[in-house]
């Protein structure tokens, strides 16, 4: 029988072959990246979206529901008191005030607590304890929080009306708040039917007042990288175009509400 030879051919990739594979390889692994990213900055967007959103209704809800008690006072038979209290703040400056144009204002709510129903006490927004009986002022402002990076934030602080002093120091209770604009409904004399809305310096007559405005400018707190750097224009309950160049889109968020205890 013949010998046969048996010829063996290497097997492999080509050089050719490999290159292939390895620019599949890059067009994979790159897609799969960029999927990534975007799904990343769609979710900082999202995230940065829904907390400047949050931050707007909460902090609407908060003063909705406390300025309603602005002027009540717990026996129908006591004297009538202001909503509003004009006394000074910190600094001498008038508490319930008009910032001007685009500057936040400040708005400060007098009326008698009534007990916490979870513990009982008598508080401020503060939490600081209140006289039975005894009215208090609070104040609601736009500062930097010192102990949070100095974010603006919306604050409330407890004053008693009759001496014109602070209970306490002031709370944070929302961030990312960073202006607050009110107008005042006024009614014409002898009516109760309100008519128009001005600022704070154009109340003529504090007793002609039976409802209030409230507007905020919010964003989630802090600058976002997923955001392009350019100019942004608001103008909240009309005080005037505030023109921001930065990373941060802010969204403005109001409400108006009648006051329960004006015209009793």
């Amino acid at each position: 029988m013949p010998m046969t030879d048996i010829i063996h051919h290497q097997k492999g990739f080509s050089i050719i072959e490999m290159m292939l594979a390895f620019v599949i390889g890059l067009l994979v692994t790159g897609s799969a990246l960029q999927l990534m990213v975007s799904n990343s900055r769609s979710a900082s967007v999202n995230e940065f979206i829904a907390t400047a959103q949050e931050n707007g209704r909460h902090s609407l809800y908060i003063m909705s529901t406390e300025f309603r008690r602005a002027g009540f006072r717990s026996r129908a038979e006591a004297n009538q008191i202001q909503p509003f209290y004009l006394g000074s703040c910190e600094g001498g400056a008038i508490c319930t005030i008009d910032g001007g144009g685009t500057n936040s204002d400040r708005v400060a709510i007098q009326y008698e607590p009534i007990p916490n129903p979870d513990n009982g006490q008598i508080q401020d927004c503060t939490g600081a304890n209140v006289t039975a009986g005894a009215l208090t002022a609070d104040v609601y402002f736009v500062d930097q929080d010192p102990a949070n990076g100095n974010i603006n934030t919306l604050f409330c602080r407890g004053y008693d009306p009759l001496t014109g002093t602070a209970r306490g120091n002031a709370q944070a209770l929302v961030q990312g708040v960073e202006r607050l604009q009110a107008l005042y409904g006024i009614a014409p004399a002898g009516a109760s039917n309100i008519n128009q809305y001005v600022t704070a310096s154009g109340v003529a007559d504090w007793q002609q007042v039976f409802g209030i405005r409230v507007g905020v400018l919010v964003s989630a707190g802090g600058e976002s990288r997923v955001f392009d750097k350019r100019a942004r224009t608001y103008n909240l309950l009309n005080s005037g175009n505030l023109t921001l160049n930065d990373q941060t889109p802010r969204y403005m968020y109001g409400t108006a509400l009648r006051l329960n205890n004006t015209g009793l």
